[in-house]
């Protein structure tokens, strides 16, 4: 499809998408100078097919169905309404490709579809329809008994970093539609129909189970379940499903019978032997994966889509940044006043900016002409109109003007902020020169307070400052069980036993901690800041040789080489610990891995001996072996871990709108997207941050874990000051 560029409302349509029988899709942005940061797709409906009530009704109900939903499994609308009297969604863009396109480039390279991929994908799709199912009116709590009617390959998108996304609800079913249904009339793709759709039953999410279940029949065999010479033959099969459906592993004899169980379930004529829930799905697909692949990392389906996809990543790339720049040159040309030879400066135009946007409380008498003086400050181009936008808060604004605001819409609502000004003198010159002095002074004493912590000091200062707030001493506790050893700081011998607390290191500087015994050897540098306490538990190994060097290359930020021979072949394996934060003890076949990039080079096709220790936490233990053969080239290779904190709560957290949730966890952020449902955290307290960039919202709020708990948080975040 080709570009478009063409103002639409408050956005800009950059290119068209798609196109069915009376709606269009474009890819867009807002129609702002700094709109051009996160992308958006625009639904609507073509000029002229407004009047039909039952396309219509369908574009109302997508809407109505979809506009409170806020689940990572599916594509979020974002807003709604009418642009020249044609009806529009702007909703989600995803960076990716749909299924069946995915299917059908794995066909094309005449490779099958991997497994675990298979089993990932319909389990992600599966929580979202769970999602929809038993969603419930925001306002009365009534269940809206939501019923997709439309799970196909083409209606599931894959973004290139890996999410899955249910689209497409426009012919969803829900206790709010208006109108049901007509007798004699299917809706849905027929390959991927229930049996009780074609019957004409009253239809519940079980039916979208048994979509999905043909969905996942294709991706393992790499052919459609229901597939015939006319919609009528395809139909007479689904009918005769319960003798039509055989095992995947039928034509695909890697696919396990623990897979051939799940999918034929997912399958039965009779919905009462299928799942019941999507959710039991989704659950029985979670345990297969990873009791199947138990290596298997979420991130490793980004890394299938972008290899199959990678030259249209890179065109695609180079076309949308050039479709943003002539946006941006549309949108700079458009807002700016000053035409060709016209002398006017760039305080003129702020000050006509201002104008065109801000309404004095105390001339709201003259607005019929300050409305007229405001629409004479707009510029138009063929196909572009921008509103100015309102002027930025700066010192340079003029002051006088009590009580002044301005109204940006948001959505259907308006918010009214008030715009501090300050008085428009010239600062006396001894007064500034004052204020240069206090601030320069200020900055002086906080660097020597706080340089040392991070590896400084101010000559004289730092050391005064450090003994009169109260030295610069540290403290390490060693956990552990062990007698007979000698532990050591920087050379110097301080304890012959752990457990053992070493009082009087400094900070700012690398501290080495070694143990050495009958029973191994120890060694770990840390650099600590002014009072702080870090908890190490120590466990000894054999290969004191080994683990000096791995320590060393792991402070010089060059990744460990050791576990693979010269003579195998080998990957960069990358640990993603979560929640982030501590100082975990991380080895990889006894090799030490600094716990700030815990990364190291390892062979393929070996075994391979995983152990994390981290105070607070389970020890975690994991043997696996890296095939090549599944590795496909790559050159690094990313695997999450999940660490189990010993002592936790549960955490659930909704916001209206979706939003980012940072948890400040022992100092590092964690970044989940919400809704986050019974997520297990550590005991404690904790600081979140709730974000929405696409929106300008955020809130902050603040919680206590405690240990088998469960806390709940309901926030509605709110526009940024």
């Amino acid at each position: 499809m080709g570009e478009v560029l063409k103002k639409f409302g408050r956005y800009f349509l950059l290119d068209h998408l798609a196109q069915g029988g009376m709606a269009e899709i474009y890819r867009a942005r807002m129609a702002s100078v700094d709109g051009g940061g996160r992308l958006i797709v625009i639904k609507r409906i073509q000029a002229g097919f407004g009047s039909n009530k039952e396309f219509l009704q369908m574009f109302k109900s997508e809407i109505k169905v979809t506009m409170g939903f806020n689940h990572p499994n599916i594509v979020q609308l974002y807003d709604f309404g009418e642009e020249n009297q044609q009806p529009f969604i702007a909703m989600e863009f995803v960076d990716g490709k749909n299924l069946r396109q995915i299917v059908s480039r794995f066909s094309e390279l005449k490779q099958t579809f991997p497994i675990d991929l298979a089993a990932y994908i319909t389990e992600q799709a599966a929580s979202g329809l769970h999602y929809a199912h038993s969603f419930k009116d925001k306002i009365s709590g009534t269940a809206l008994n939501i019923v997709h009617r439309d799970i196909s390959p083409q209606n599931i998108l894959i973004s290139f970093e890996g999410s899955v996304k249910v689209i497409d609800f426009g012919i969803a079913k829900a206790t709010t539609n208006v109108e049901s249904t007509r007798a004699g009339v299917i809706k849905g793709k027929p390959s991927y129909l229930s049996p009780e759709q074609i019957s004409g039953e009253a239809l519940d999410g079980r039916s979208d189970i048994f979509a999905l279940g043909a969905v996942l029949w294709e991706m393992l065999t790499g052919r459609k379940l229901f597939a015939g010479e006319n919609d009528l033959a395809v139909l007479k099969l689904i009918e005769s499903c319960q003798t039509h459906v055989k095992p995947p592993s039928t034509l695909n004899p890697k696919v396990p019978k623990e897979l051939d169980y799940i999918v034929l379930k997912t399958l039965a004529k009779q919905r009462e032997k299928r799942y019941q829930t999507a959710e039991e799905l989704q659950r029985a697909l979670h345990k297969f994966l990873y009791a199947f692949h138990p290596e298997f990392n979420p991130s490793d389906l980004s890394y299938y889509a972008k290899d199959l996809f990678k030259n249209e990543i890179v065109e695609d790339r180079k076309k949308i940044q050039k479709l943003n720049e002539k946006v941006e040159q549309l949108i700079s040309s458009s807002a700016d006043p000053s035409a060709p030879g016209n002398s006017s400066n760039a305080v003129d135009k702020t000050k006509r900016e201002e104008d065109a946007t801000v309404v004095d409380s105390n001339q709201k008498a003259n607005s019929s002409d300050n409305q007229k003086a405001t629409a004479a400050t707009h510029q138009k181009i063929e196909t572009l109109e921008i509103e100015a936008l309102p002027p930025s808060r700066t010192p340079e604004m003029p002051t006088n003007r009590s009580h002044t605001s301005y109204s940006p819409k948001f959505g259907s609502q308006q918010i009214s902020a008030p715009i501090q000004r300050r008085a428009n003198t010239k600062p006396q010159s001894s007064s500034s020169f004052i204020r240069l002095i206090a601030v320069s002074a200020v900055a002086l004493i906080v660097a020597s307070i706080f340089g040392p912590e991070f590896g400084f000091k101010v000559p004289v200062l730092s050391d005064s400052f450090g003994n009169w707030i109260g030295g610069s001493e540290a403290r390490i506790v060693l956990e552990g069980h062990y007698k007979g050893v000698k532990v050591a700081v920087n050379g110097e011998t301080v304890a012959n036993k752990i457990p053992a607390t070493l009082g009087g290191l400094t900070v700012g500087t690398l501290n080495r901690i070694s143990v050495s015994g009958p029973q191994g050897s120890f060694q770990q540098e840390i650099t600590l800041r002014k009072g702080e306490k870090k908890v190490i538990t120590v466990v000894l190994n054999h290969t004191q040789n080994e683990v000096s060097r791995d320590v060393s290359a792991a402070h010089s930020n060059e990744p460990l080489t050791s576990v693979a021979t010269s003579s195998s072949k080998s990957i960069l394996l990358r640990l993603n610990i979560s929640p982030a934060g501590g100082s975990p003890n991380i080895q990889v076949n006894g090799k030490y891995l600094d716990s700030r990039s815990p990364t190291i080079q390892v062979p393929l096709d070996a075994p391979l001996e995983l152990s994390i220790d981290r105070n607070g936490y389970k020890t975690l233990k994991r043997e696996f072996v890296l095939e090549s053969n599944s590795m496909n080239g790559l050159k690094e290779w990313l695997m999450d871990i999940q660490m189990d904190p010993l002592k936790f709560g549960l955490l659930t957290i909704h916001t209206t709108p979706s939003a980012d949730a940072t948890i400040m966890i022992e100092g590092s952020p964690w970044k989940k997207k919400t809704p986050i449902e019974n997520e297990k955290i550590a005991i404690g307290d904790y600081s979140i941050r709730l974000s929405n960039d696409v929106l300008g919202m955020e809130k902050n709020v603040n919680v206590t874990i405690q240990e088998g708990k469960s806390v709940t948080l309901d926030e509605r975040l709110e526009i940024r000051n």
